[in-house]
């Protein structure tokens, strides 16, 4: 599966979305959770939360399909990913930082 998920550190939980490969968006060799992170964020966060989707540290799990490999991306600052590595027990997969996901602590540049 991929999903795509934000860590509320306050609250110390990951809130997670995801789908079956089955159901995921094909882009390129990759696939990839068919919503972004704006517009899950908005959709069932934001009223609860008041801030932006990029506020707090976020991650994204997309699957390489001609290497067979998951691609484990999030932000510094989650420092324990055992609640989203439970679901690529038996997968072989890689965990990688990426400047696109910078939260609001990490991103010099963000506004608040």
């Amino acid at each position: 599966m991929v999903l795509i998920f934000f860590y509320i550190e306050k609250e110390n939980r990951f809130l997670i979305h995801k789908c079956e490969n089955k159901e995921a968006l094909k882009y390129g060799d990759f696939l990839n959770f068919p919503e972004s992170h704006m517009e899950i964020w908005d959709k069932y966060y934001y009223k609860k939360y008041g801030v932006d989707f990029d506020y707090f540290p976020r991650g994204r799990v997309v699957y390489n399909i001609n290497k067979k490999i998951y691609y484990i991306y999030h932000d510094k600052c989650i420092k324990d990913l055992s609640e989203i590595l439970k679901y690529y027990e038996n997968e072989k997969y890689k965990i990688c930082t990426d400047y696109h996901y910078k939260c609001s602590k990490c991103n010099k540049n963000y506004l608040f």
